[in-house]
């Protein structure tokens, strides 16, 4: 079962209304989705974006569906049967990507869910990285079911998202502990099992 508290859904409203804000002023002409250097904004506006700019798969994107859908292709495994234990959840935007090192004690597995809705950027790169360990990902941006990876407790272990400098998104996860009878696939993702 998953228990949004308080303030939770007021964090999830004031990133909302900060993506509304920070994306007001990138309608300039540029396309996005490109990485590049970072563009200069103009003054934030009252308004909400146009919605006539389409993602890659054709759908208009907005900063407040965009948050809207990533939260629900997180929550597309709630009826798994797994019964996680929610131990951090955190967005970012893509511009800025993401670098987060977590502790991974006890003996439980972790099981970090990811997804990112974008203006027309298709794919970003996720590291998984452990010591001298790392495996890099490609995670599909604006899919209905969040990318999942299994992490052993132990030694602590770090996500990083590679920015897209130009570009309009974000990217979401929730980093869970699941029984070790839970975990499906590779136990490992930093070390990639290979199949």
């Amino acid at each position: 079962m998953h228990i949004r508290s308080s303030s939770r859904l007021g964090a999830v409203a004031a990133l909302a209304a900060a993506l509304l804000v920070g994306c007001a002023g990138q309608g300039n002409g540029g396309s996005g989705g490109t990485p590049g250097e970072k563009r200069s904004t103009s003054a934030p506006s009252t308004s909400r974006p146009t919605a006539d700019t389409p993602s890659g798969n054709g759908r208009s994107w907005e900063p407040d569906d965009a948050l809207q859908r990533a939260q629900r292709a997180l929550d597309a495994y709630a009826d798994d049967g797994t019964h996680p234990k929610l131990v951090d959840s955190d967005t970012s935007y893509i511009a800025s990507g993401a670098d987060k090192t977590y502790e991974a004690p006890g003996d439980r597995p972790y099981r970090l869910d990811l997804t990112c809705d974008t203006r027309g950027v298709d794919e970003l790169t996720l590291t998984l990285s452990r010591g001298e360990d790392e495996q890099a990902y490609g995670i599909g941006c604006g899919d209905p079911e969040a990318d999942q990876f299994n992490i052993p407790s132990g030694t602590s272990f770090k996500i990083s998202v590679d920015p897209v400098k130009d570009g309009t998104g974000l990217v979401l996860w929730r980093l869970s502990t699941i029984a070790p009878d839970d975990v499906e696939g590779c136990d490992d993702d930093i070390t990639a099992c290979e199949d």
